[in-house]
């Protein structure tokens, strides 16, 4: 049988701080489906402000359309953003590193 895992977001997902915010783009998730599969996607996380601005892990290939809009939300186009933080190589965390070549 199956085990369940079920997550809640904080809250406040944008946490101020003297130089940088921290939002929470994507929540992750997972959600077994009746056919016994599970359909799952990572969290995306940006911390901006001060120099850098950086993007922990971008998702899955899914979330490609809506990442760019996702990032626009707190004034981030993808080529402002300087550094990437890939938490572990697993599709739905790395599904678009291709948006960010720098």
């Amino acid at each position: 049988m199956p085990r369940r895992f079920q997550t809640s977001p904080l809250p406040s997902l944008s946490i101020p701080g003297p130089l940088y915010s921290v939002h929470v783009l994507q929540v992750g998730f997972n959600s077994p489906r009746p056919d016994g599969s599970v359909l799952a996607d990572g969290s995306v996380t940006l911390v901006a402000g001060g120099p850098l601005t950086l993007l922990v892990d971008t998702g899955g290939p899914w979330l490609r359309p809506h990442l760019p809009d996702l990032l626009a939300t707190h004034g981030v186009t993808p080529a402002q953003v300087t550094h990437v933080v890939a938490t572990h190589g697993h599709s739905d965390h790395v599904g678009n590193l291709n948006l960010f070549p720098d």
